[in-house]
């Protein structure tokens, strides 16, 4: 079993510390906001739980039907990724090296190696230019933490994994961010209800995407 301080030591480990540390600075974040806005920090805590089960996509919607400025959800979920990617990422990596065991992400890894193997030839042509396209495509199932884990698997040392990764899940964030912005004005026009309704088929969507990906 890996030693906390040989953990520390690694590559893998300063990634994870990192993760934990921009986990607990957003967590005291949203604590603060519940001393001036209660609404506010609970829409928070959706939006964190939207993107983190549905989405970027979703999780920026959401963060419309609270009404957060373009910063604010912009901002917030570059942050809700940043973790998710910098915790799951090592303990991946730990994981693969038998260093630990983590069953209840022993399936999520299995789909990523599946995931790895489908897109092979893409990432054997084009190398770090292919995993930053992989995670800015602005389209579901091209997450940071599925490729940065892809990152891993074919080769990229560990901290061009996060630079590549951290930089092509915000662009793709940003771009997310003002198109959905637009959709929703064009909508507007229409019902007053556009964000909820635009919230709703982005999570249906992913439901049934996810759900034709496990019948496969």
């Amino acid at each position: 079993m890996l030693k906390f301080s040989t953990l520390l030591e690694s590559e893998e480990g300063k990634i994870f510390l990192f993760g934990l540390m921009l986990f607990l600075f957003y967590v005291i974040s949203v604590i603060s906001v519940y001393l001036f806005s209660v609404e506010d920090a609970n829409n928070l805590i959706v939006m964190t739980v939207t993107n983190f089960f549905f989405g970027r996509a979703a999780g920026i919607s959401y963060g419309y039907t609270a009404k957060f400025s373009d910063e604010v959800i912009i901002l917030t979920n570059m942050i809700i990724e940043f973790v998710t990617v910098m915790i799951i990422y090592p303990l991946f990596v730990l994981s693969w090296k038998r260093s630990v065991r983590i069953e209840m992400l022993k399936s999520f890894f299995t789909n990523v190696k599946l995931q790895r193997r489908k897109y092979k030839g893409f990432f054997q042509k084009y190398g770090k230019y292919g995993l930053f396209i992989f995670v800015w495509f602005p389209f579901w199932m091209t997450g940071p933490v599925v490729g940065s884990i892809i990152g891993y698997l074919i080769g990229i040392r560990h901290y061009i994994t996060m630079l590549i990764v951290l930089s092509g899940t915000s662009l793709a964030i940003v771009i997310w961010t003002y198109f959905l912005k637009e959709i929703m004005y064009m909508l507007n026009q229409f019902s007053s209800n556009a964000p909820y309704i635009i919230l709703g088929l982005i999570i249906v969507i992913t439901l049934v995407l996810k759900f034709m990906k496990k019948r496969t």
